[in-house]
């Protein structure tokens, strides 16, 4: 390893060292806050002596980031795969494909797998999604006025079904990857045989697969979106949540 390659991680472990620390300060005084305010509910939650006190222990990691930061500006030192362009592995196998004048069943095999593989992947986030959306549907559950119980609530109830959706996206994605990489294989293999029986492939039209699923996704992703706006709009939280931005802008800001 490099001296600048180490600089370089050295850095980005101070970044990640100074974000935790602060999320930690932060976590910190809205508890000891909360706690003062069941005693006095005039008591204030932030104020400049507690971010002063947090702020202590983060105060050598912040300079040290910035010390590293401004050593990596003055050495030149940066990422050697920044502007490098990331690796596709489905145009990848879209422009090999293009080489086959007749796949044979081991790629069929694959592109199969790779298209179940892509159903069971939404249709699991799918899944998760639907207690998310029974919840958020259910008007009671924001019909307390004590807001930080409303919003823990929500968090108890949305995370972890939003962070289960997630992983078996991912699950599946990394499994997919893995049939297309198979399939790169097989046509590998394939386009050898071809040549050495002298078969050409036709000219064949540029792939739209990738074009069309990036396409179905923003599609999901919109229809999801306009489905909780509706939920919102009907379990009464739009309402909740303008009177309490107006709560907010005429009670702590001083607005109006």
């Amino acid at each position: 390893m490099t001296r600048k390659k180490g600089l370089l991680l050295a850095q980005s472990a101070l970044c990640v060292v100074l974000v935790v620390m602060l999320s930690a300060g932060v976590i910190g005084i809205y508890r000891q806050g909360m706690a003062e305010k069941q005693e006095n509910s005039l008591a204030w939650i932030y104020t400049r002596e507690k971010v002063g006190t947090a702020l202590k222990p983060a105060a050598p990691v912040f300079l040290l980031s910035a010390a590293a930061t401004v050593a990596c500006a003055v050495l030149h030192v940066r990422d050697e795969n920044e502007d490098k362009p990331v690796r596709d592995i489905e145009l990848t196998r879209n422009l090999m494909r293009r080489r086959v004048a007749e796949p044979d069943n081991d790629m069929q095999r694959e592109r199969k797998w790779q298209m179940k593989l892509l159903c069971l992947g939404w249709t699991g986030f799918g899944a998760c999604m639907l207690p998310i959306l029974l919840y958020m549907a259910d008007g009671s559950h924001f019909q307390n006025g004590d807001l930080e119980e409303m919003i823990a609530s929500l968090w108890a109830h949305v995370v972890p079904w939003t962070g289960a959706g997630l992983v078996c996206l991912a699950v599946f994605a990394v499994l997919q990857g893995r049939s297309i990489r198979r399939e790169c294989d097989a046509i590998t293999v394939r386009i050898r045989e071809e040549k050495a029986s002298g078969i050409r492939p036709q000219p064949a039209e540029k792939a739209t697969a990738p074009e069309l699923r990036r396409r179905r996704a923003r599609f999901v992703l919109l229809a999801l979106a306009v489905v909780f706006i509706i939920t919102g709009i009907f379990n009464g939280s739009m309402t909740a949540v303008v009177n309490k931005a107006i709560r907010i802008c005429t009670e702590c800001v001083g607005l109006g």
